[in-house]
């Protein structure tokens, strides 16, 4: 027994021994195996909580008590989403530190900063500043040949898509954004905006070899071809509880069509989806709005992974690019809530199948006696004298700024507090806030950060992920495509021409004349008395208002050599 005794002690102690060594991995892993195909999916102004707030209110929907979301089983750690002067983030550069692995300032598409010394959280190169910076569909196109595709619901160059494919200072440069995305020679994009939409434009997307659509959801679902661009709605598509089936897709089906047409290609392919408008919900206060949008994403994310999982070669990356509202299971009126059951939470929202957007717009076409009966069978609520009282005193009053619906007094703010006062669901804001953002993924090896990650490590593992070293391939292929004019031709004759819709330089040496007009991938070349002839480059070439250069690919130089 002795002896025994001794034994065990023994092997105790070696196994606490043991124990102690054990080094816990976190961060990226230091060796990943590329995947052909990676998929990134992105919601938009997704506060961590409303993991919590969306399970239980799927949940109580369809009275299962015990049903996951399809993501829960892919959580593996936060990332910290921080620009480069600021810990709260803006859309457009929280969405370019995952894309380029370059942390920017508030409204920057894609591009290196300016240097806020005084206010900086991490380090900034101010010899780059307004350079375009590399994104990953950029580098898996041009260096991998994988076909690329980019799915929103809202306007097609709004900031997180246009952080995916395209370069600019302003994320409000609509028509810059979308000219280089019509000339990106993307695979695919499905998402709102055929007001953005020129004759330029199209052509661009033509010429690509790509099927263009509009507002043609038949055709869409027929579609069977390679390459195509689907916009779908003046300006951003609707809310998932508002879309009417018989004239736009939903996620879920967008997302299905862009994964059978890209995996098409034998090199494989990166797609970007966006969950667009769990932010606009968030930012209204509209607890139906976040909550259904996010379900919505949940449901799209099932449908690549039903796809990444038969294929046996996809990596799918989820995460949000910022939190927003600071969503609660809970508010501050939420007296004895350990005694109150899952019922008392959500009973007052149940019934609600309109969007406070679309019921904003619904009641303002209605006559005042109408509203309480309207309200009734949208929303499955009646209305107290001071809610009537209340929409009656604004039915005129709307707030243009998505983002600014919880901060004005307008209609759609008066119906979001109605259907916020039927819940115990609480916000802190209407605004972005600066938490750490949900990281899940599926990886078909099991390779996958874990514990908190910075947005540029997260960059690192997509870079990894594409069959990159590291992403010091995007500094290096940003040197080749995207350097300043005025270095890649010297002791050239140098003229930038305004124009209303784009300027174009002209560049002349020695009787040869180079026509670059900015935001295409084509450029004209001519020599002495001679035609003008194409000459294409590899990504669009991009003109910096703020510093007037034209940022293009350095072998043009070799035109006038």
């Amino acid at each position: 027994m002795r002896k025994f005794l001794f034994i065990l002690s023994a092997l105790i102690a070696a196994a606490a021994c043991s124990g102690n060594k054990t080094k816990i991995e976190t961060g990226v892993p230091e060796k990943v195996k590329p995947s052909k195909n990676v998929i990134l999916m992105v919601s938009d102004g997704t506060s961590t909580s409303l993991f919590a707030v969306a399970r239980w209110y799927k949940r109580y929907m369809t009275g299962d008590l015990e049903l996951p979301l399809a993501l829960d089983p892919y959580i593996c750690g936060l990332v910290q989403s921080r620009l480069s002067n600021s810990i709260i983030p803006d859309s457009a550069p929280a969405m370019s530190g995952y894309t380029t692995g370059v942390p920017s300032r508030q409204g920057n598409i894609s591009i290196y900063p300016e240097a806020q010394p005084n206010q900086d959280v991490v380090p900034v190169d101010a010899s780059r500043t307004y350079q375009p910076a590399t994104t990953v569909l950029e580098a898996a196109r041009v260096l991998k040949d994988k076909a690329t595709g980019v799915v929103s619901t809202v306007v097609f160059p709004h900031a997180t898509p246009a952080a995916t494919a395209a370069h600019g200072a302003r994320r409000n440069r609509y028509h810059d954004l979308g000219r280089q995305m019509a000339n990106q020679n993307l695979d695919v994009m499905f998402g709102g905006g055929t007001n953005i939409l020129d004759d330029d434009m199209r052509e661009a997307i033509l010429k690509s070899g790509a099927t263009l659509l509009e507002n043609d959801v038949d055709a869409f679902r027929a579609f069977d071809g390679d390459k195509l661009w689907a916009v779908f709605n003046e300006d951003y598509m609707e809310f998932e509880i508002d879309r009417d089936d018989s004239t736009e897709p939903s996620l879920s089906e967008m997302t299905e069509k862009a994964i059978s047409i890209l995996s098409k290609d034998p090199d494989g392919f990166f797609l970007m989806v966006e969950g667009s408008k769990v932010d606009y919900g968030a930012h209204s206060k509209d607890p139906v709005e976040t909550i259904t949008e996010f379900i919505e994403f949940d449901n799209a994310f099932k449908t690549a992974l039903e796809f990444a999982k038969k294929d046996g070669n996809t990596t799918i990356v989820v995460l949000s690019d910022h939190g927003n509202s600071g969503i609660t299971l809970g508010d501050a009126h939420y007296r004895n809530y350990s005694a109150k059951g899952v019922d008392s939470m959500f009973v007052g929202i149940k019934d609600c199948r309109i969007s406070s957007a679309k019921m904003s717009k619904t009641l303002q076409k209605c006559r005042e006696d109408e509203i309480p009966v309207i309200f009734k069978e949208k929303a499955g609520m009646d209305l107290d004298q001071g809610e009537l009282a209340a929409i009656k005193s604004c039915m005129t009053r709307t707030e243009g700024n998505y983002m600014e619906v919880s901060n004005s007094w307008n209609l759609q703010n008066v119906i979001c507090t109605i259907f916020t006062r039927r819940t115990h669901i609480g916000f802190t804001s209407g605004n972005h806030t600066g938490e750490d953002v949900y990281l899940a993924i599926y990886n078909p090896r099991g390779e996958r950060p874990a514990g908190i990650i910075t947005n540029t490590e997260l960059n690192d593992y997509l870079c990894k992920e594409l069959g990159f070293p590291s992403r010091q391939v995007l500094v290096d292929l940003t040197d080749k495509l995207f350097v300043s004019h005025l270095q890649v031709f010297d002791g050239c004759e140098l003229v930038v021409v305004p124009a209303e819709n784009y300027p174009t330089l002209f560049v002349r040496k020695d009787g040869r004349q180079l026509r670059i007009p900015a935001y295409h991938s084509e450029c004209y070349f001519s020599e002495v008395e001679g035609e003008e002839r194409v000459v294409a480059t590899p990504c669009p070439v991009v003109y910096m208002q703020e510093n007037g250069q034209f940022y293009l690919d350095t072998s043009l130089a070799e035109l006038f050599k």
